[in-house]
C-alpha cells in the first residue's frame, strides 16, 4: 500500500513539474512576444485610437530591435540626441506643455505651437502613422505608434526626424545652430537603428 502511495506521489510530482515546465514555456513565449511588441510598436498600438488632441511631452527615442535597444540604453549618445532635439524644437515653440497635436476625424492634422501652426493630413494603418505636411512646407513623416502608460510615442527614422526639425526651423525663420545639428548627427552615427519622434499624452 505504501509503495502505491509513493508511486502515486511521484507521478503527481512529475505531472506538476511537467505542468510547471509547460507554464514556464508559455510564459516565456508570451513575454518574448510582448517585448517584441514594445520594440516594434505592435499589439495594442494596432487598435490604438490616435484621434483627438494630444499634449506634446518631448522628444521620444526608440530602436528597431532588442539588440539595438540594449545599445541605445547603454549609450551616452542618446541623452545628447534627446537634449539637442528638444533644444532645436523649442526654438520653434514646440515645447512640452505648450505644443498640441490634433488628429481630426476628417483626416486633417494640426501641430499647434506658440510660434508655429503646422497643418496637414494623417492616415493610420495598423500601428503605422503617416503625417503629410503640405501647406507651409511639403514633408512626409511615416512612423510607428507605441502605446504607453501615459499616452503614446510616435517614432520615425532618426534622419528623417532631424530633417523635419530643420524644415520647421526654416518656417519660423530660425537658423538652426550648425553645431547643434552636427552634434545630433554625430551622436546618431554612433548608434545604428535609432528612431526619434514625439511623446504625447492626453
Amino acid at each position: 500500500m505504501k509503495k502505491i502511495i509513493v508511486i502515486l506521489s511521484a507521478l503527481t510530482l512529475c505531472a506538476t513539474a511537467a505542468n510547471a515546465q509547460d507554464w514556464l514555456k508559455d510564459f516565456l513565449k508570451v513575454a518574448t512576444e510582448k517585448v517584441g511588441d514594445v520594440i516594434s510598436g505592435k499589439s495594442s498600438a494596432t487598435a490604438f485610437d490616435i484621434k483627438g488632441t494630444w499634449n506634446y511631452q518631448g522628444v521620444a527615442i526608440g530602436a528597431t530591435s532588442d539588440n539595438v535597444l540594449a545599445s541605445v540604453a547603454a549609450s551616452a549618445s542618446t541623452g545628447t540626441i534627446e537634449k539637442k532635439c528638444d533644444e532645436l524644437l523649442a526654438k520653434a515653440g514646440i515645447k512640452p506643455g505648450l505644443a498640441k497635436f490634433n488628429f481630426n476625424d476628417d483626416g486633417s492634422f494640426t501641430l499647434n505651437a506658440g510660434k508655429v501652426n503646422l497643418p496637414g493630413t494623417w492616415t493610420k494603418e495598423g500601428d503605422k502613422l503617416t503625417i503629410n505636411f503640405a501647406k507651409l512646407f511639403t514633408f512626409k513623416l511615416v512612423g510607428t505608434i507605441k502605446q504607453n502608460a501615459n499616452g503614446c510615442e510616435i517614432l520615425f527614422q532618426a534622419d528623417k526626424f532631424v530633417n523635419f526639425i530643420q524644415k520647421v526651423l526654416e518656417v519660423v525663420n530660425k537658423v538652426a545652430n550648425n553645431s547643434t545639428i552636427s552634434a545630433v548627427q554625430t551622436a546618431l552615427s554612433s548608434v545604428d537603428g535609432v528612431k526619434l519622434g514625439f511623446k504625447l499624452s492626453k
